[in-house]
């Protein structure tokens, strides 16, 4: 390579690298498919213009660039499917990838054919090349003008799994014009798919196996994945050509059904690089273009591409979904939809490269202008119509009624469950924890393991896009109010945005207007707090329907129905008057806070001489009961909370309590003293020791527990009892007898 010819290939490779990037980018911020700017960018920078791309500087490289590119997009392709949302979709989509790909195939090939009188191989080779509507057109479209989800379902799942069904119908096309013809060419084709799909299953067996068994580090899982696609393609090109693609489909379908515990940043990185192979590469491709082919293309080739979009395409969606629940006006909005993308671009340029080396240099240009002529036009007129084509044909989404409920424990579910069944309303979980979300699941709840703080997958999950309100009910305040704010932005102002968020008794919680608003219902224990309790029957959700006659209710209101609408208010008994018919969720916990409380802890006599020494006591029995907690953040609780609250509660009972991150329920350690203590102010010595610990953010329980205390502790036949019990165990027993608490 000498000097001139090697700075035009970096010259190139660099100018289509770094605008390519950037013109993704923009098209980002504005909201529209990156493959408009794309074009316009090629064209610019080739040499019909600007002439800084010089794309026969990369003549010998460029089949291999592309080929290679393809296969890394198209394992991406593969470890995105998802074949359970597919097995929910409906017939319509199948019939698409059926009965549809054979319409688009021959109908296309038919005008062709007729139109440009070529060979009925290369015809068919023509039309295959635009069976494929790639997902990084439609997706940034659907994104863009929100259509109803069943819709957003066909359009989405068509584009995701049809880009390998024509990729391979092209490539035995491709062997039937430039390879053998009749059946050698039928035969090398399966012979292909069989090498493909072994090479491509045993790769993704061998990638899935290192990640599972843990032999490749944390940190290189992402380089690995990309080396190992690399290595599958180039192993089955060396085996037999044009094998490539469907060996890294496979392996990358393999490896995304399996699931390896980093799937999710695995393909947040391979779709990175995705977007950086589809950028450069269609800088590439477009800069090879000469306008003057277009011009040659004439009239025959608009009445072309008017046929592809306005009889091939409605042809194709109207014979695919008769006899479905498809509305006229959807189907019309379906046949207009079909912008094809890089794969089909990639593809058209890869065979025409070949085409050329052997002569056909007419047929190789009439098949470039024709894909990238369909391509431009699918994506410029689509792309600018849709919008309003959805608005007119009333196919737009309607401000979706539907609630995501961040956390997948059992009061999320038990709300989930209410709002399902008596609103009719779609409801999502969402939460990291995979037992959780396994169990939401179990009980026929749709349930996403997924991070609520990724906004995108509102647009990128079909579960979401009934989602129109969300309720953040982490124990996390502040991930709660972070997820607020979030999805206020990506949900609008219409919706319903309600987090939990702990209120302390004894602490001043400074809130402005607009934040108050969101909390849901004030003084509610922690998530965790509540859930756990309602696993052990502490606590149960109640269905009430309100009657005429109907007063006060016992239990907490936390969700009501009203003729199909639901209503999540911070305070139901300000904000909401409740009305005959109304159907509430309450939330109802069980008496015998301090017998349950000493269940979880402890009673013991102890022999201290002041209250520093039986704090250091207590402190271990907690410490030795619950490792989590810390015993030196403990001590130092009890010592500022003494501060502001003396234990003393007068006649020789004291009650010492705090709260602990590391509890995530309440406990009780009851200490008999052997010799009592003398505490400053207290006319009797301490006998009676109750040490309350109880989880951070629940306060109802926290203080209820005292007050129950307070009120065993008044009857002086209750202290006296205790102290003259035999044992610790005599003691728990005349306790149990005299709350004569109900579980």
């Amino acid at each position: 390579m000498n000097g001139d010819h090697g700075h035009e290939v970096m010259l190139s490779l660099t100018a289509a690298i770094s605008l390519g990037v950037f013109l993704i980018v923009l098209a980002r911020i504005l909201k529209q498919p990156g493959i408009i700017l794309l074009l316009v960018g090629g064209v610019i920078l080739g040499p019909e213009i600007l002439g800084i791309v010089q794309p026969e500087a990369l003549d010998e490289v460029l089949p291999t660039l592309v080929s290679l590119a393809v296969g890394i997009i198209l394992f991406e392709g593969g470890l995105t499917l998802d074949l359970k949302g597919f097995e929910r979709g409906s017939k319509v989509i199948q019939r698409l990838l059926t009965i549809g790909v054979l319409v688009t195939w021959f109908g296309s090939t038919l005008c062709v054919w007729r139109l440009f009188q070529t060979d009925l191989s290369f015809a068919f080779l023509a039309g295959s090349m635009i069976i494929v509507t790639g997902p990084t057109v439609i997706v940034p479209l659907l994104r863009r003008i929100h259509v109803n989800d069943k819709l957003h379902h066909i359009l989405h799942w068509e584009s995701v799994l049809i880009d390998p069904i024509g990729v391979f119908i092209a490539i035995l096309c491709f062997e039937w014009v430039v390879g053998q013809q009749g059946g050698m060419a039928v035969t090398n084709f399966f012979i292909r798919v069989l090498v493909g799909m072994a090479v491509g299953l045993l790769g993704g067996v061998i990638i899935y196996s290192c990640l599972k068994k843990k032999w490749i580090p944390e940190s290189m899982h992402n380089v690995f994945i990309l080396g190992s696609a690399v290595f599958v393609f180039g192993i089955t090109e060396r085996i037999i050509e044009e094998g490539g693609l469907l060996a890294v489909t496979v392996a990358g379908f393999w490896v995304g059904w399996r699931h390896p515990v980093d799937l999710k940043q695995i393909k947040q990185f391979k779709a990175e690089i995705t977007d950086l192979l589809i950028a450069v590469l269609f800088v590439l491709l477009v800069a090879r273009l000469e306008l003057e082919d277009f011009q040659r293309f004439g009239w025959a080739g608009v009445i072309l591409l008017i046929l592809v979009m306005f009889v091939v395409r409605p042809l194709n969606i109207f014979v695919s979904t008769w006899g479905s629940d498809l509305k006229t006006k959807e189907k019309l909005f379906l046949s207009w939809i079909a912008p094809r993308g890089i794969v089909a671009a990639s593809m058209a340029s890869l065979f025409a490269i070949a085409m050329e080396k052997q002569g056909k240099e007419s047929e190789a240009a009439l098949l470039e202008i024709f894909i990238y002529g369909v391509i431009g036009g699918t994506v410029l007129l689509q792309g600018i119509t849709a919008g309003p084509l959805a608005t007119l044909l009333d196919v737009r989404r309607k401000h979706p009624s539907g609630w995501l409920i961040v956390g997948a424990h059992g009061l999320a579910r038990g709300i989930a469950k209410f709002l399902k069944k008596e609103s009719d309303k779609h409801v999502v979980l969402m939460d990291t924890n995979t037992r959780m979300v396994s169990r939401a699941q179990r009980d026929e709840l749709t349930a996403l393991c997924e991070n609520a703080l990724e906004v995108r997958l509102l647009e990128e999950k079909p579960d979401l896009h009934s989602v129109g309100h969300i309720l953040a009910l982490t124990d996390n305040a502040e991930l709660n109010a972070l997820l607020s704010q979030k999805w206020r932005r990506q949900l609008g102002s219409e919706s319903q945005i309600l987090r939990w968020s702990p209120r302390r008794a004894d602490q001043e919680e400074v809130m402005n207007e607009d934040v108050e608003e969101e909390i849901f219902c004030p003084e509610l224990a922690s998530p965790s707090v509540i859930s756990s309790e309602i696993a052990a029957a502490e606590s149960h959700l109640e269905r009430v329907v309100v009657h005429k006659n109907s007063r006060n209710f016992e239990g907490r209101v936390l969700a009501m129905i009203r003729k199909g609408d639901v209503f999540m208010s911070p305070d139901f008994s300000k904000k909401i008057e409740k009305r005959p018919g109304d159907i509430l969720l309450l939330l109802k916990r069980s008496g015998g806070y301090l017998w349950r409380s000493l269940e979880n802890g402890k009673i013991v006599e102890k022999a201290v001489g002041n209250l520093a020494d039986l704090y250091h006591v207590l402190v271990s029995d907690v410490v030795e009961l619950y490792p989590s907690v810390s015993a030196e953040k403990l001590l130092e609780q009890l010592k500022e909370h003494d501060k502001v609250f003396p234990p003393a509660m007068g006649r020789g009972v004291a009650v010492p309590h705090v709260y602990s991150a590391g509890l995530r329920r309440r406990m009780c350690i009851l200490a008999r003293l052997i010799d009592g203590i003398t505490l400053e102010g207290q006319k009797e010595n301490i006998r009676l020791v109750f040490f309350v610990l109880s989880p951070s953010g629940d306060p109802e329980g926290h203080l209820t527990t005292l007050a129950e205390i307070a009120r065993f502790c008044a009857d002086e036949g209750n202290r006296k009892a205790l102290l003259n019990a035999s044992s610790p165990g005599a003691m728990k027993t005349l306790i149990k007898r005299k709350m004569q608490f109900s579980t």
